[in-house]
């Protein structure tokens, strides 16, 4: 059995042990925060590099023969000081996410694209595995996840769309503005005193491989370098290199490698072009095989081939994904107005995301609204019991947030196909989406290699 195939059956038998009282559908995915999830790489990662965090690090297998052991003795870069040399062999890890890039959409892509230069990475001993994303599988979730090592149920980092109680509003969580007012302007809660350094209940990752001397060096688009986003989530860096397009990244990600090749260090890239382009055109369209094409081609060429033996040496590269997506159609979308019999049952309209949305019931209002939810729209969403789910470990374990139950109202309604639920007055034109359970959203691909091997 490949290591792909070991994971992927370890991740199934694993949500029947852990979620069976959760009753999920077959066809969904559940979170593996035990080792096979993108929890753990961050995890793995402060292992590796020596410092401490109390999230389960990777299965053994996924980089067993990539973490032990001296450098290769035919990387041909210069002898080092074996003092500044880690046990393991391991002196930098290379941490690049691609946002939205889904392990099966992966898979196909490189079998329609020998020529991806992604596949330079197997020459070099590398191994590619599927991982869980978080519940939910969205991007302030997930990017939390990665950016933290520590579940949602942690970090208190629930959807898109948040009803946060110590500001009294339904809140969009990309921009940090009320829902109601946030035409009007980004980053409106700054104003009404949100503290982005002190909205999360954990440590960044580069706060936690602080602890151990480590810094962390950091690579995001331009336009996101001072979004509050980012100050909320990137707590700590040693620097920030904004850069405009992936060929640019590459190069500014190789120049740092090669200015610090004797130093101790992280360097996590973030691209997010695959997401931005899957939600216009639909995760299965050519123009995302054409994109992670001309990421793969800029790797090789920019990144892969040009760096010297002695940026290579002790370095661990590692490729992963918040999350992927999967194909929807907008006509198909289920408008939360034209059910009164469930939208009067109700506080407010829905939180979370359009695949993985939370209600709040008016009191005594729940069992009427999941008996309307199941009666009506049950072909269409799996509705579960909000704190059950959050009890059951669907949203991670570990010490809960203080905020993270207030956060996930009463019920939690999950998109069984390609539905989404949706409560803004004008239709949805995007053609991808995510945040529920299903394989294409929730599976994820972790690429691995030493890149001097």
């Amino acid at each position: 059995m490949s290591l792909a195939d070991l994971i992927k059956v370890r991740i199934l038998a694993e949500r029947e042990a852990r979620f069976g009282t959760l009753k999920l559908p077959p066809d969904f995915i559940a979170p593996n925060y035990g080792g096979r999830s993108i929890v753990n790489v961050p995890s793995s990662i402060v292992g590796i590099l020596g410092g401490q965090i109390g999230t389960a690090p990777l299965d053994p297998e996924i980089l067993d023969g990539l973490t032990g052991g001296p450098s290769s003795p035919n990387s041909g870069g210069p002898a080092r000081d074996a003092s500044r040399v880690p046990r393991n062999g391991i002196r930098r890890i290379v941490l690049v996410i691609l946002d939205a890039l889904g392990y099966e959409r992966t898979l196909e892509m490189l079998a329609e694209s020998p020529d991806n230069g992604l596949h330079a990475l197997w020459k070099a001993g590398g191994r590619i595995a599927p991982l869980t994303s978080v519940f939910p599988s969205t991007t302030t979730a997930a990017l939390t996840a990665l950016w933290s090592g520590y579940t949602p149920a942690e970090h208190g980092f629930m959807g898109y769309q948040l009803f946060l109680r110590e500001y009294g509003t339904r809140a969009q969580m990309i921009t940090f503005s009320p829902v109601a007012t946030d035409r009007l302007g980004d980053e409106q809660l700054l104003a009404a005193g949100l503290d982005p350094d002190k909205f999360l209940a954990v440590p960044s990752l580069p706060q936690t491989l602080a602890a151990a001397g480590v810094p962390v060096y950091n690579f995001i688009e331009h336009a996101f370098v001072k979004s509050i986003l980012s100050r909320v989530q990137i707590r700590g860096q040693h620097d920030s290199f904004g850069f405009i397009t992936s060929s640019d990244m590459w190069v500014a990600l190789r120049g740092k490698l090669e200015r610090h090749a004797d130093e101790r260090a992280l360097f996590v890239a973030y691209w997010s072009k695959i997401d931005t382009l899957s939600h216009k055109y639909g995760p299965s369209s050519e123009t995302i095989r054409a994109e992670f094409d001309n990421f793969g081609f800029s790797f090789e060429r920019e990144f892969l081939r040009r760096l010297s033996p002695a940026a290579r040496e002790g370095t661990l590269f590692l490729l992963t994904a918040d999350h992927g997506q999967v194909d929807i159609a907008p006509t198909k979308a289920v408008f939360l107005r034209d059910h009164p019999g469930l939208r009067d049952r109700l506080l407010m309209d829905s939180t979370g995301d359009p695949r993985a949305a939370y209600l709040y019931t008016r009191n005594g209002e729940t069992g009427a609204a999941r008996a309307y939810i199941e009666a009506r729209l049950g072909e269409q969403f799996f509705v579960l019991d909000s704190q059950e789910a959050l009890r059951a470990g669907l949203f991670g374990g570990g010490v809960p947030a203080p905020e993270t139950r207030y956060r996930i109202g009463d019920l939690t309604l999950v998109a069984r196909g390609s539905q989404i639920l949706w409560d803004r007055k004008e239709p949805p034109h995007i053609r991808g989406m995510h945040g529920a359970l299903l394989a294409r959203e929730m599976l994820v691909p972790l690429f691995a290699a030493r890149l001097d091997g």
